[in-house]
């Protein structure tokens, strides 16, 4: 991955890649800061505290932080995961420095106003209602509530009006120095612009915000036992999810569960559970495979929805795929076949810039460096048959797999 780290006199990271053929810069503030650094009086404030940036900082009003880049067609937005916070623009290179000083400002300088901040937790009660209406989202969330119980990983990111409530701006200011240090951001910088002056504008915006390192300390969450739960739910459609606990970042298995999962679940309409549902039965719309490799955990799930009357079926071919998966090594020439569409997926990935700043950020602060393109496929060139069987044996049996069917009432 060409790119250049650099560090600023505060302690800041910041990672610049000049790029061509295009107008569009795209910057990023990674902070290693997500709702599970929350402590259990503070569940649902990391997402909280990602909506109240846009709403006042202590030199614009919510309007002005709003406007100051789709005025120039640019595009200013922020999402919060269980263990990050990103707050990322878009726009043209022109506008690049008011990008920059925008970013700096919300990250920095926002004042969490109470009267916005009652205003926001309405919006967030609606989200929170929003998703109690999209099985397919509740399903995710249910599942690792019961796969990480009683760790902060199995809190749900909106958190519920219960623990929303009772927060304050003062609340969101201690959460902000308790866990916004300069040893757990990365700023990111792809954009069709020179190094100097990229990291010259990063500087002048940045460099004087005091930066302490963050003290939060994460709890590696333990195991549990596999679990079959049946919800009954006012849906029309069943939705389903198996899965479990997997692989973290830095283990040498990540390639090879990566690459079972595209094989089962991917984008492409010939994955195998596809075949399996869709187009051998017309069983399912579709059916997706996931693996969510954190730093210190991590796990894969597969979800298919569609009627319930062929929910049990679909689910019992699920598993005997699985089962074929870690008792029989696939052949050569499929290993090839699978080994080719992924590669070519990962290859079309790596086109989209705003893609390789998320790939960067993520990357430097987990792992502290970010593999090549030609990394990245020698590894899952290297994968071999018995590979794919020995993961599938440990992680598809069920003494590892869970449960969770949603089914109408």
């Amino acid at each position: 991955m060409d790119y250049t780290l650099h560090t600023l006199s505060n302690g800041l990271q910041v990672a610049v890649k000049s790029t061509t053929n295009t107008r569009i810069a795209h910057i990023g503030l990674f902070i290693d800061a997500g709702s599970r650094d929350e402590l259990p009086t503070e569940v649902g404030m990391a997402h909280l505290l990602e909506h109240m940036l846009f709403k006042g900082t202590s030199h614009r009003n919510s309007h002005q932080v709003l406007n100051r880049l789709e005025v120039v067609g640019g595009d200013l937005n922020a999402f919060t995961t269980k263990d990050k916070t990103v707050i990322h623009a878009s726009l043209v290179k022109d506008h690049f420095t008011r990008a920059v000083e925008l970013l700096a400002d919300v990250a920095f300088h926002s004042t969490f106003p109470e009267k916005e901040l009652e205003k926001e937790k309405k919006v967030i009660y609606e989200e929170m209602e929003m998703y109690l209406d999209a099985p397919d989202e509740r399903i995710f969330d249910d599942f690792q509530e019961l796969l990480y119980p009683n760790h902060p990983l199995g809190n749900n990111i909106l958190g519920t009006r219960e623990t929303v409530e009772p927060f304050h701006s003062n609340n969101l200011h201690n959460f902000v120095d308790r866990v916004y240090g300069s040893n757990r951001m990365m700023l990111v910088v792809v954009a069709p612009i020179s190094e100097k002056r990229m990291l010259n504008t990063v500087s002048r915006y940045f460099e004087s915000v005091p930066l302490p390192n963050g003290k939060t300390e994460r709890i590696m969450p333990g195991k549990v036992a596999p679990f079959d739960r049946v919800v009954a739910t006012p849906f029309n459609q069943s939705h389903g999810l198996i899965g479990g606990h997997a692989y973290a970042l830095d283990d040498d298995k990540r390639p090879a569960l990566m690459l079972l999962s595209n094989m089962l679940g991917g984008p492409g309409l010939n994955a195998l559970l596809n075949l399996d549902l869709r187009e051998k039965r017309g069983y399912t719309y579709g059916v997706d495979c996931s693996y969510q490799a954190l730093t210190d955990s991590g796990f894969f799930t597969i979800y298919w929805s569609g009627d319930p009357k062929n929910h049990r079926k679909s689910r019992r071919i699920i598993l005997n795929r699985l089962d074929r998966l870690a008792s029989t090594r696939i052949s050569d020439a499929q290993l090839k076949k699978y080994k080719t569409q992924f590669n070519g997926q990962l290859v079309m990935a790596e086109e989209s810039n705003s893609s390789l700043m998320f790939v960067i950020g993520r990357s430097l602060l987990d792992l502290g460096y970010v593999d090549s393109l030609n990394d990245v496929l020698e590894k899952i060139n290297s994968i071999s048959s018995e590979e794919l069987r020995s993961v599938s044996e440990e992680l598809f049996t069920s003494s590892n797999l869970s449960h969770l069917s949603f089914v109408p009432e």
